[in-house]
């Protein structure tokens, strides 16, 4: 059982909790050639009314496809993954960097600075953060598949577009050290990366895409992989060491829709083949619910009584001790400043914040799907 422990900032003189809200802002800001002054990407949010589930609502990340708005694609899914906060950035150009958009802004950069000020929301669960990503937002979730290491993110789902050879090519998954471009050996795609485990992982092309080819082949700027070998290698990155499935999947459609489905690790990492062009039908959106599907039935917002964990001394100048109950055996700890960022990972119970300046911070302590949130000042 994994215990993930996170630090949060507090107004200790206050009742201070950052909750998410459909009018919460989310600021997240990249400066590059194309916008030296800086882009702020626009964020769409919708939260479920109603009672906070134990643990906290998993957040779904959705994107959009190439030309698209966060808007549109969040009005899409907000009657199709019950019981999810979703937040739907715009990106630059209305389009994700992957390779000829015209977008080269840092978009990973963005994805990995969102989902980490998203584990900062006391009615967030920060370990089921999900990514779901339609065509050219498919592409991106595809790249934080690969390139993002946060353990929080627990689900990406990827939508008529799969794996291209620039993600994947000599036995290896690549990331780019620069710059994206067509003219460039696998895109610009120079640099091996390993994806971590312990993801879910759901892919859904379809036999009949005019603009992404299932089979394999160039498109929109790149090389795609085949889509059934795509699923296969991402299964393979989750610890699957058999053979690849071939031939007619499991029938999962109806009379009507064709879907076959290829599932590898017990349904770990799934591929869908179905006919909707390059679109969606009731029958993959339907799957999609399920494979998200979340326990909504425990309402409130728990917090870890019984264990009587202390964070101490409090306010604190140097030297934060944390107390847990003897029966926990594994302790990780998260530190985050005011703005949601991430400054280390540690699994000793004993935090030196000497080397930051004096303000908020957040501690928040999550096991067994409870959650201890712990006020702390530095001074």
């Amino acid at each position: 059982m994994r215990l993930i422990f996170f630090l949060a900032l507090f107004v200790p003189t206050s009742s201070f909790t950052q909750t998410l809200t459909n009018n919460s802002t989310i600021s997240i800001t990249k400066s590059w050639y194309q916008e030296p002054n800086g882009y702020t990407y626009p964020m769409n949010i919708y939260v479920p009314s109603g009672a906070v589930p134990n643990g906290g609502f998993p957040v779904c990340i959705l994107l959009h496809g190439n030309g698209g708005q966060g808007a549109g694609i969040l009005a899409q899914f907000q009657n199709v993954l019950d019981c999810h906060a979703l937040i739907a950035p715009s990106g630059y150009m209305n389009s994700w960097n992957i390779s000829e958009e015209g977008s080269d802004a840092p978009d990973v950069e963005m994805m990995e600075d969102l989902i980490n000020n998203l584990q900062t929301y006391s009615n967030i669960n920060p370990n089921k953060i999900r990514v779901l990503g339609f065509s050219n937002g498919s592409a991106l979730a595809n790249r934080v598949l690969i390139e993002n290491s946060n353990t929080g993110v627990d689900i990406i789902c990827g939508m008529v577009s799969q794996l291209s050879e620039a993600n994947y090519h000599n036995g290896n998954f690549y990331s780019p050290s620069g710059q994206t471009s067509a003219s460039l050996p696998y895109c610009g795609y120079d640099v091996v990366t390993v994806p971590i485990t312990g993801r879910k992982y759901l892919s859904i092309c379809n036999f009949n895409d005019p603009l992404i080819p299932y089979n394999g082949g160039p498109s929109v700027g790149v090389t795609f992989l085949d889509a059934q070998l795509a699923t296969y290698i991402v299964a393979q990155s989750q610890g699957f060491n058999g053979s690849q499935m071939f031939g007619p999947g499991n029938d999962v459609g109806t009379s009507t829709v064709a879907l076959e489905e290829f599932s590898y690790i017990n349904g770990q990492v799934v591929h869908l083949k179905g006919d909707a062009n390059h679109g969606t039908n009731p029958t993959q959106l339907n799957y999609v619910k399920d494979f998200f599907t979340v326990d909504c039935s425990s309402t409130g917002y728990q917090t870890n009584n019984d264990q009587k964990i202390m964070a101490f001394p409090n306010p604190v100048h140097a030297s934060l001790n944390i107390s847990v109950g003897n029966h926990i055996s594994e302790i990780e700890f998260k530190l985050f400043d005011a703005r949601g960022i991430l400054l280390e990972t540690s699994s000793a119970t004993n935090i030196d914040l000497s080397q930051y300046a004096n303000g908020i911070y957040f501690l928040r302590i999550f096991y067994d799907e409870k959650i201890e949130e712990i006020k702390v000042l530095k001074n």
